[in-house]
């Protein structure tokens, strides 16, 4: 029987990511499931933070007779994050765009939300960072006069968030005065 598993260490060693993740995801039972998963997640990281993935993966193979999964998916992540921040750096810096920090710090003291709004976008990108970032931005849009962009952006933050952050529920209690004054 052919040992998937094992030809998808051989590819990740040969740096053949394409591969290895399919050997991998050949090699999936229900036994090992959650381990195959983070072994194609890291091909799949490997494309970007090669350096990084094979460490990871060195790290995983020397330890995988004592896995602890739950440890090597937190390196993953701070990985990734680590990966993503660098990311928006290199896109702030190649795109002259400007964070959502950036907007409020330096063009919300000179002008309002919507004409420093209508500015940025038509000379820049405007970056949003993090979760908080975007939901104070949502709100910005449904306090000045935007609610039909505000709530689309919402009604997206929840498909991809849930409402579990006490500034969504804020938000969508406003969205729902908003909707009833309306209605008026």
């Amino acid at each position: 029987m052919i040992n998937y598993k094992d030809l998808g260490y051989s590819a990740f060693k040969a740096l053949d990511f394409e591969n290895a993740k399919l050997y991998f995801s050949l090699a999936i039972n229900k036994t090992n499931k959650e381990e195959i998963y983070f072994l194609i997640n890291l091909c799949e990281l490997a494309k970007s933070q090669n350096k990084e993935a094979r460490m990871l993966f060195d790290f995983y193979m020397f330890s995988k007779d004592e896995l602890n999964l739950e440890e090597l998916n937190s390196i993953f992540d701070e990985i990734e994050h680590a990966s993503f921040e660098e990311s928006i750096d290199n896109i702030i810096k190649s795109e002259d765009a400007v964070t959502y920090d950036e907007f409020k710090n330096i063009v919300l003291k000179k002008v309002n939300f919507k004409d420093g709004l209508e500015g940025v976008m038509v000379s820049t990108k405007l970056i949003i960072q993090n979760t908080q970032s975007f939901l104070d931005f949502i709100e910005h849009l449904l306090d000045n006069g935007l609610e039909s962009t505000g709530v689309e952006y919402f009604e997206s933050f929840l498909q991809i968030n849930g409402s579990a952050y006490p500034k969504a529920k804020f938000i969508a209690q406003k969205i729902k005065d908003y909707e009833n004054r309306s209605k008026k």
